[in-house]
């Protein structure tokens, strides 16, 4: 049964090279950190733009580190490196990540509807992670598994709301001059961020669910060695 394990490279490498992609396009007008070049208006805010880099460099942290977690060749023959992107994942990157996300949240200004997916999506982030780690800690691997995958779903959701933010732009623009808009552009910005949330939001917790449960058919959760494991940091 050596089919899985040679489709499985092919869609961890289409997976790597999506995520790598939108990452760099994300970061990319904040390196180096200048609060002029920020894409969101910071009105010489500093504090606020320091709290929004912070929060996007542990992002990046949990985004490359959950990723190294789903490659077997890394678990089987870097076990110790597996460890240690393992810990990152949780302490360098999700819970600060996480926390900070809350006051930058709050000071966006992209509406309330944005600013409650962003919160919904925070709560399931941590919570998701906390329930992670506890499985690890007593070393429940296949609930473990279950949770890092509904975990890295969520950790994806902002670079997924960039892929969702071409179409919307794309309808909402169109409607630029109906009675929904009136030519408003701030209410059209607003749209398109809280859509794209919303909607990455609901289609990756989907999909972890459809893979979940995918595997679950297979009889895969009861094979440690196949977890996507982040290992315990003890």
């Amino acid at each position: 049964m050596t089919t899985p394990r040679r489709r499985r490279p092919r869609w961890l490498l289409a997976l790597s090279l999506a995520t790598l992609a939108l990452l760099t396009f994300m970061l990319w007008a904040y390196i180096p950190p200048d609060i002029d070049t920020s894409r969101a208006d910071m009105h010489g805010d500093r504090l606020r733009y320091a709290l929004l880099v912070a929060h996007m460099a542990f992002g990046t942290v949990a985004t490359v580190a959950g990723l190294l977690q789903f490659w077997p060749v890394l678990r089987a023959r870097h076990p110790r490196v597996h460890r240690w992107t393992g810990r990152a994942y949780f302490y360098l990157g999700i819970f600060p990540a996480g926390v900070l996300a809350v006051p930058v949240t709050i000071a966006s200004e992209q509406g309330v509807s944005n600013q409650a997916a962003l919160l919904t999506l925070t709560a399931l982030w941590l919570a998701t992670g906390v329930a992670g780690l506890r499985a690890t800690l007593a070393r429940r691997y296949a609930d473990h598994r279950r949770w890092m995958i509904r975990n890295y779903a969520l950790t994806l959701v902002i670079l997924a709301s960039r892929v969702w933010g071409g179409p919307l732009f794309a309808i909402v623009f169109a409607l630029e001059d109906s009675r929904v808009y009136q030519g408003n552009t701030t209410a059209m910005i607003h749209d398109i961020a809280s859509a794209g949330a919303w909607l990455s939001l609901l289609v990756n917790m989907l999909v972890a669910e459809w893979i979940i449960h995918r595997r679950r058919g297979r009889g895969s959760s009861s094979t440690p060695a196949a977890a996507i494991r982040v290992e315990s940091p003890r």
